[in-house]
């Protein structure tokens, strides 16, 4: 009797999360993606991912051709990844990049990949599990294919790929290696708020004793890669190609 009783509060549980989600996809109905994705960012950024993710869904499943669907991925993505859903999370970001609809917007995508994993080691490190630099380590390569995807202009997301791959290394305790992710950014994206960020570290990381690297000089603006003055103030070339994730090995360029 108390078996059945215990099973009786299951399904009313069950049957009331339903309704309750039925409810809240009913009261938007009518709403058009633009008014869905606000609706869920909103939610998102009052924490309710739940909510989020309804609003995101309607835009996922209905309106896969339209403007807003890359950022209602993301953004769904990203409450998976809040709510400890990672490889649901990833699945959608994997999906889309293989989808390839918008390609200016594929540094972003490979920048919400890279959180994935800086989450992960997040959660590892919590967890006692000794695979935070592992994840780290992800994270910069998925970083490092946001900065050198050839068909994007975007300097926001590629600016912040490379002061990521900086504050990365700097967790790792990798130093000069941050420093010339630091310099790379004020040189290669000159005059954006990554830029500015990363010379106020590296003149924290000098002051420190962390580094003896310097800020080179910068000239002009953009995305222009001037010659270093000395061997020590080198900055990166060209990015090795990069080991595809575990799973999903079809990964597209």
């Amino acid at each position: 009797m108390k078996s059945v009783s215990i099973f009786m509060v299951f399904i009313l549980i069950i049957a009331g999360s339903c309704s309750k989600k039925e409810a809240a996809v009913k009261s938007m109905e009518g709403l058009e993606p633009p008014q869905l994705l606000e609706k869920a960012n909103k939610s998102y950024a009052q924490g309710n991912m739940d909510d989020a993710i309804e609003a995101y869904e309607i835009i996922y499943n209905r309106y896969p051709t339209s403007r807003e669907y890359i950022s209602a991925v993301l953004g769904m993505a990203r409450a998976y990844n809040n709510m400890g859903e990672f490889e649901r999370g990833f699945s959608l970001l994997y999906n889309l990049i293989r989808e390839n609809m918008v390609p200016s917007r594929v540094p972003e995508i490979y920048n919400e990949m890279a959180r994935y994993y800086e989450v992960t080691a997040a959660y590892s490190k919590e967890a006692g599990i000794s695979r935070e630099g592992e994840d780290y380590q992800k994270a910069i390569e998925y970083y490092k294919k946001a900065i050198d995807y050839p068909n994007s202009d975007d300097a926001e997301a590629k600016s912040y790929a490379q002061f990521q791959i900086g504050e990365l290394e700097l967790k790792m305790d990798n130093y000069d290696q941050a420093a010339l992710a630091y310099q790379s950014t004020m040189y290669r994206f000159s005059g954006t708020e990554w830029a500015q960020l990363a010379e106020q570290r590296m003149d924290q990381m000098r002051q420190e004793g962390k580094t003896t690297i310097s800020p080179l000089k910068k000239t002009g603006t953009g995305q222009g890669s001037p010659k270093p003055d000395s061997k020590d103030e080198e900055i990166p070339g060209e990015v090795e190609s990069i080991k595809k994730p575990d799973k999903n090995t079809d990964e597209p360029e």
